[in-house]
């Protein structure tokens, strides 16, 4: 019953998805280097050939992903940050946390603050929750998951 009922959330996720989707290209540039690979995606309206949205990863050499910047096409300003995620991981080679901070505009900067999702692990380093807390970005910080 469970199984009947996620199968068709996900097929009108999927629909959905789908539909909204319709209008637009995605173009995409990946680059592999020593530090490991990068990959940008644009994303184009297709009915009126302008940009919409811009994807960036970095991916470490392990294939993990360690950065993703969202931005926002401005007609006016062009290219506008909007979020970026930074991951780190323990070592295990599992997410540790999980760094989410949105861009502000009126100051034209990363925020002073950044969501943290931390991820708990037992002693086998089977992955047990989330905690979610928020910190200010004035320094430099390292979170290490907690076991």
């Amino acid at each position: 019953m469970k199984a009947t009922i996620l199968t068709s959330v996900f097929a009108v996720l999927v629909s959905t998805m789908n539909l909204s989707a319709r209008n637009v290209m995605t173009y995409s540039n990946v680059e592999s280097g020593e530090f490991g690979v990068k990959k940008e995606y644009v994303s184009i309206n297709k009915e009126t050939s302008k940009p919409e949205s811009k994807e960036y990863y970095h991916y470490d050499q392990n294939g993990n992903i360690v950065e993703k910047t969202v931005s926002i096409w401005n007609d006016n300003t062009g290219w506008e940050n909007f979020a970026t995620y930074s991951y780190q991981y323990g070592d295990a080679n599992k997410v540790a946390y999980v760094a989410y901070t949105k861009w502000d505009k009126d100051n034209e900067r990363w925020s002073d603050k950044s969501d943290i999702t931390v991820h708990i692990y037992n002693d086998k380093d089977e992955f047990l929750t989330t905690k979610q807390i928020q910190v200010e970005n004035k320094t430099t910080f390292n979170l290490i998951s907690q076991k």
